[in-house]
């Protein structure tokens, strides 16, 4: 149900109002729902004004937001359109409305809204705003494909948002028409959604920005040019899923031996070169649905954690935000489902001590 239909017109009104003269920036997570959404709106701008974005950038794990060396590479292609996927960009206002003075924007997201910020040159288009579809169920790719499709065809990039819902476990409230999109590909539903042609697509995304983050780039290319599931699978990307699977069977077995653990809660701590906390925590996540699970990668000075609660009788995001309260430079956020956190090594033992005493 669309409770805010002048939102829509907005989001649309940006879309539309782009023309061959702007320079557009699109600046997007790593993850496959970022990616998936960054492909659909570049794909829409194009199709819109018959001429490719001018430039694509994948956030920055460690700051999780947009950086000083991404505002250099936009004011040297002098962007005048900035289109933000699949991260809370309002949660910095300050230098959103610094952004805004150079250039109009456009944020297309899911995570937890941090400011119902309102301007004449920032559109904030998120499921809180105009939808009764949980935000966490209404993923940054359905969110784009929705908004694409109401100005352009983009029939074709179904397949590309299905990936997306997939992969954030944001299938439920889209079962019909996903139904359709995998008849029109001819592929099977099972009831493990990533064992289907789809899901491996979203898996293949995911192992790739986990074996090195800066193959971000080439796997979003890859989705520009591919027509259709088979083109993602049948690519070189997949020799990164072959990796990712191993270092993933390891640490499965060792999370079942080494992990930390009361009623409420595990944590598992690990090393690896690959980044899989994420992916680890939500294979967990789904094996273990009534338990808090939190996996923490501490192979970096940079600490990187992954929470997932698939019963979400404990909001993960708000967990995670209350657990690096003071930490410097430090970050936390996503759903209450899912959620994720950065901090340095130093504050690692007070992170676990605060997690503890929540679950007491």
């Amino acid at each position: 149900m669309n409770k805010n239909p002048k939102l829509l017109e907005k989001v649309d009104g940006f879309l539309r109002n782009i023309s061959k003269k702007d320079k557009v920036c699109i600046i997007h997570d790593t993850d496959p729902d970022g990616v998936c959404s960054a492909v659909i709106m570049a794909k829409c701008v194009e199709r819109l004004r018959g001429k490719k974005i001018e430039l694509h950038i994948p956030v920055s794990k460690k700051q999780y937001g947009i950086t000083a060396d991404m505002i250099k590479k936009m004011r040297q292609k002098k962007i005048t359109k900035l289109i933000t996927t699949d991260f809370s960009a309002e949660h910095d206002l300050p230098l959103l409305k610094k952004l805004e003075k150079q250039m109009e924007i456009l944020i297309v997201d899911h995570h937890k809204l941090y400011a119902n910020y309102k301007s004449k040159r920032t559109v904030l288009y998120k499921p809180q705003l105009f939808s009764n579809v949980e935000p966490s169920a209404y993923c940054t790719g359905k969110l784009a494909y929705d908004a694409a499709k109401r100005v352009v065809n983009v029939e074709d990039l179904d397949w590309v948002a299905a990936a997306a819902c997939i992969a954030d476990i944001a299938t439920k409230p889209w079962k019909s028409w996903i139904r359709k999109v995998f008849k029109k590909y001819k592929l099977a539903i099972k009831k493990d959604m990533f064992r289907t042609g789809i899901g491996q697509v979203a898996v293949t995304i995911s192992s790739t920005e986990v074996y090195d983050v800066k193959l971000v780039p080439k796997c979003f290319n890859s989705f520009y040019t591919a027509k259709k599931p088979k083109d993602i699978l049948k690519s070189n990307l997949g020799k990164y899923k072959i990796i990712i699977d191993k270092e993933l069977k390891k640490h499965l077995i060792l999370f079942n031996k080494k992990a930390e653990k009361n009623k409420q809660m595990r944590i598992y701590e690990l090393t690896s070169k690959y980044r899989i906390n994420s992916v680890l925590s939500t294979i967990l996540g789904l094996k273990y649905p009534h338990k808090t699970i939190i996996i923490i990668n501490k192979t970096h000075p940079f600490i990187s954690v992954s929470a997932r609660r698939g019963d979400k009788k404990i909001a993960v995001n708000d967990l995670l935000e209350k657990a690096i309260n003071g930490f410097k430079k430090a970050n936390a956020g996503g759903h209450v489902p899912a959620a994720g956190a950065g901090f340095s090594k130093k504050y690692l033992k007070q992170f676990k001590q605060r997690l503890w005493k929540s679950s007491e």
